[in-house]
């Protein structure tokens, strides 16, 4: 028998097959010997037709009060197939698995199984707010994808004004929002597919959005902004001693979470970078910035208590502050995130273990900041997240998946990383990786060829030829953060320079990046996928635009000549008005218009930076010129 995805915990085979060929788990007559507790006629069923009686069904479902709530047990005998669970989750579950089974040839061997997740939580957390905001078609897609990975948990990330709040609907942009309507809609699709989707919504940093209005700028810890990672940044983060920061959250609390089903929020609560920096800084310096940042976590708990919500909340400020966790509520679920592969799961969920906090772990898809993602680093950081929270009985991981700077990655590059982290945080075990490959291939791009997997993954190793490793980033991104950041300076070009100038790869090492690329590119065209044309070209586009960004980075390499640095500006330039135009097609494929022109300014800022290298450049191009 071919291997089961996610892996089981035990499969024994015995003599014999199942009395009749079967291709499809809908030409099977089912039966339940009890009544589930649920509304069964809502679930999403990948069985057949139910059987009138039970000795004319071909597969009965039984009450498996041993077993763990999502475990199940799948008994193949010549005569009929049983299936025992304690719940509907678990008969989900099962007929995954015995689809999987039925899918490797008509014969369906005589087995038992017994089978459950390692984790509780099995989640992923998708960046709905930096600019993307995906269709309700694309989102059930992602809800799909999990539920045949027995993943549990979904959560849509908001900061600012992705959804639709009725408070303040003046501040929704038209097509850039998920409506009350539409997540109703998305929770009842995907409990169906037994998916718990967890309202979530930051309320102390990541305000920035909020504070850039009149209504509520006075809110600002720091209303200057701070200077942070070599830039300025506007103010995002609300005073926690004013009443009225309080009063928002409320409101925003009461938009979402009355119509939300889940039993969990997801609070956020972190990053507030400005805070003991303005308003709050004598009550920090009197108090404690600990104290006063879990003063108003308190504030907002209380709160989000009245909607009978058990909160989760970012741990990266209370990691800094273990002698203050024993004032953290005892429902409350602390997550503590890293996205690097040496980021330390195993040192931060011991101390939380050892405090008796419960916990999860947050590892990333490593998809932003980079274009093509970053195969070691999600490689690395999924499989430590997992491993630690099972060693050390956490709740389990929620997958990051963000949109810092435009959200200018396209969704497939999350693919990979998810998968793993769906199917290690069922099973637990060593080798995880090298199943990647088949699951990707066989399940999620369909591609007959076996090309896809490798191709996708191998792309998330461009960053080896680069010059430096980047925490929560690559270079390539960093000098395109850079450039549009500099088109505003007084000097762009030295501001660019001082920035970047260590990342400039020598002639050779940018033709082996190149090579790397076109031989990436090739493959993408072997394959042989169905309805893979969007994904073709969503991956020629972020390798374009990878190119274009070295291209730039090759225009300040001084060992080539002021003419053949002119022509890798050029190339630049002229791809650029095909290049957007394309961009925007392929947003519009997947996601809400809603947030594409503020994601392609930032395009528009790396295209005229390198219209001000090109004048550079024709000056002479002298350092400081």
């Amino acid at each position: 028998m071919a291997r089961i995805y996610p892996v089981v915990k035990q499969m024994q085979r015995r003599d014999g097959a199942f009395h009749k060929p079967v291709k499809d788990l809908k030409d099977l007559f089912f039966f339940f010997d009890y009544p589930f507790d649920g509304p069964v006629d809502t679930v999403e069923k990948p069985y057949g037709a139910m059987a009138k009686k039970r000795d004319l069904a071909d597969v009965v479902f039984q009450k498996g009060e041993s077993l763990s709530l999502e475990g199940y047990e799948i008994t193949v005998s010549p005569a009929l197939i049983i299936i025992r669970s304690p719940s509907l989750a678990g008969v989900f579950y099962a007929t995954l698995t015995l689809q999987q089974m039925v899918n490797q040839g008509p014969n369906l061997p005589c087995v038992v199984i017994n089978d459950a997740p390692d984790l509780k939580i099995r989640g992923l957390m998708l960046d709905i707010s930096r600019n993307k905001v995906p269709t309700l078609a694309t989102l059930k897609n992602i809800i799909v994808m999990m539920s045949q990975l027995k993943m549990n948990h979904l959560e849509l990330y908001v900061e600012g004004f992705s959804f639709g709040y009725p408070s303040f609907t003046k501040y929704l942009e038209a097509d850039g929002f998920i409506s009350v309507e539409e997540y109703q809609e998305l929770e009842t699709y995907a409990n169906a597919h037994f998916i718990d989707l967890v309202p979530n919504q930051n309320g102390f940093g990541h305000m920035a959005k909020w504070l850039a209005t009149e209504e509520f700028k006075d809110l600002a810890e720091q209303p200057e902004g701070i200077f942070l990672w070599g830039r300025h940044r506007p103010p995002s983060t609300l005073n926690p001693l004013d009443p009225q920061s309080l009063e928002l959250i409320k409101t925003l609390y009461r938009d979402m979470l009355s119509i939300a089903r889940s039993k969990y929020f997801n609070m956020n609560f972190d990053e507030p970078f400005e805070l003991g920096k303005g308003r709050s800084k004598t009550a920090c310096e009197e108090k404690g910035l600990g104290n006063v940042y879990i003063d108003f976590v308190l504030k907002a708990y209380a709160e989000i208590k009245k909607y009978q919500k058990t909160p989760l909340i970012w741990g990266d400020v209370l990691i800094h502050h273990p002698e203050l966790l024993h004032r953290l509520p005892s429902d409350m679920l602390f997550i503590d995130w890293g996205y690097d592969g040496n980021y330390p799961f195993s040192a931060h969920l011991q101390k939380l273990h050892d405090l008796g906090i419960k916990f999860l772990a947050a590892p990333g898809t490593s998809s932003w900041c980079s274009f093509l993602g970053r195969k070691d680093d999600w490689l690395e950081n999924i499989t430590n997240a997992c491993l630690q929270v099972k060693t050390l009985n956490g709740e389990g991981i929620i997958l990051t998946d963000w949109g810092d700077f435009g959200h200018l990655q396209f969704l497939p590059i999350s693919y990979a990383p998810l998968v793993l982290a769906g199917l290690m945080s069922w099973r637990v075990q060593e080798g995880t990786q090298f199943l990647l490959r088949d699951y990707l291939n066989q399940y999620v791009f369909l591609d007959q060829a076996n090309i896809m997997a490798d191709t996708i993954i191998d792309l998330g190793l461009y960053y080896h030829y680069l010059n430096e490793y980047r925490s929560n980033g690559t270079t390539t991104f960093h000098n395109f953060m850079w450039a549009t950041v500099a088109v505003k300076e007084k000097n762009p070009i030295e501001y660019f320079l001082e920035r970047s100038k260590t990342t400039i790869l020598s002639s050779s090492k940018h033709a082996l990046l190149e090579q790397f690329l076109a031989l990436q590119t090739k493959a993408l065209t072997q394959t042989k996928m169905v309805d893979g044309q969007l994904i073709v070209s969503e991956l020629k586009q972020s390798i374009q635009l990878v190119l274009l960004i070295q291209y730039l980075n090759q225009s300040f390499n001084e060992e080539l000549s002021i003419k053949e640095r002119l022509s890798f500006v050029q190339k630049i330039l002229d791809a650029e008005t095909a290049f957007l135009a394309q961009q925007e097609e392929l947003w519009l494929a997947r996601n809400k218009a809603g947030g594409l022109k503020d994601s392609l300014e930032y395009l528009h800022k790396f295209f005229l930076f390198s219209q001000q290298t090109k004048k550079h450049l024709q000056r002479g191009g002298a350092y400081g010129a």
